[in-house]
């Protein structure tokens, strides 16, 4: 199981941990502080039920902090913390995240890495770029 990521015309596959890197990779690209910030949901989120309520609280608290301080957009920050499971943005979404993105010419494989389609940076560019040109929505499930 993992992550199919879609537009009208374009698709790829990754695991949830190539998907929530992906996601790490924009937000660094929106902002250095926003990339780390995002990292640390990754990197520090606690398994146990009493310190996740503490932890997403000040972890949610920042992310309007710095949404509000204009160093993250609305739209790249609904799009880093969205569900990995399912989730979808709209065409002025994924315009303001490919404006981002577009020039970034990252070599990191985000998809399975035996297959012959593995997912990379490209293809997540190319998924942003046709809802751009073409409309309609990015979703992924």
């Amino acid at each position: 199981m993992g992550v199919t990521i879609s537009s009208k015309n374009y698709s790829c596959d990754m695991g949830y941990l190539g998907f929530a890197r992906i996601r790490c990779k924009v937000a660094e690209l929106e902002n250095a502080d926003f990339g780390i910030h995002r990292s640390s949901l990754e990197r520090d989120a606690p398994f146990m039920e009493d310190e996740r309520k503490e932890f997403f609280e000040k972890y949610n608290a920042i992310t309007t902090k710095m949404v509000n301080e204009g160093k993250v957009s609305a739209e790249v920050a609904n799009f880093c913390h969205q569900s990995g499971c399912e989730g979808k943005i709209k065409k002025k979404q994924a315009a303001v995240i490919y404006k981002i993105i577009k020039d970034c010419n990252d070599k990191t494989l985000y998809g399975y890495t035996g297959r012959a389609d593995c997912a990379t940076f490209e293809d997540l560019k190319n998924i942003f770029k046709d809802c751009v040109e073409n409309g309609g929505k990015i979703e992924w499930s």
